[in-house]
């Protein structure tokens, strides 16, 4: 469907992405803005790309960090409970060699 005024486009708009023609009244209503308009809405695609791609490196950084973590804590206990042995063992005065 061609949209004849803005008015028919913005009604289309409002029922949401799920009319089939929402992406075709948004395309009118684009084409037909003021540079102002248009200048604002590249700054908010610039900014949810940005968001995104922010969002991207916390959730990649965060993982190696996670393992890193548990990987020194399980070398910690361990290192500790071969420790807490050794003393037990040398306490007995018994010898595993």
């Amino acid at each position: 469907m061609q949209f004849h005024t803005v008015s028919n486009a913005i009604s289309v708009l409002r029922k949401g992405t799920k009319d089939e023609q929402w992406f075709e009244a948004a395309s009118f209503l684009i084409d037909r803005a003021s540079p102002e308009v248009k200048l604002m809405l590249e700054v908010g695609r610039e900014l949810e790309k940005k968001e995104r791609a922010d969002i991207a490196n916390k959730s990649l950084d965060f993982p190696a960090k996670k393992w890193m973590i548990i990987l020194l804590g399980g070398a910690v206990l361990a290192g500790s409970a071969g420790y807490i042995g050794w003393l037990i063992t040398q306490g007995l005065g018994l010898s595993c060699g």
